[in-house]
């Protein structure tokens, strides 16, 4: 017998049975991955300023060392993420 052969011969047989439809599972990972989104906005509403980088601050382009800031936080450094509410 050749190694081939072998392997064919152990291999189980294909079920009959009907697996979940393609949708279903879609729509069930869609479902887990919000559910997923909604317990870390809860846990985490916050995410470092995309202006500031998380700094708080706004540097001058000519005068480097000088600093005020950031507009965008109000100096915190950090902004509410996407569909997350400041309680």
């Amino acid at each position: 017998m050749t190694f081939l052969s072998l392997l064919s011969v152990s291999t189980p047989p294909v079920q009959s049975g009907n697996p979940l439809p393609g949708w279903l599972v879609l729509i069930s990972l869609a479902a887990l991955y919000g559910a997923g989104y909604a317990l870390s906005i809860r846990l985490h509403p916050y995410r470092a300023c995309r202006r500031c980088r998380g700094s708080g601050k706004h540097r001058g382009w000519f005068f480097t060392d000088a600093f005020r800031a950031c507009d965008a936080c109000g100096g915190t450094g950090r902004e509410l993420r996407r569909f997350a509410r400041d309680d």
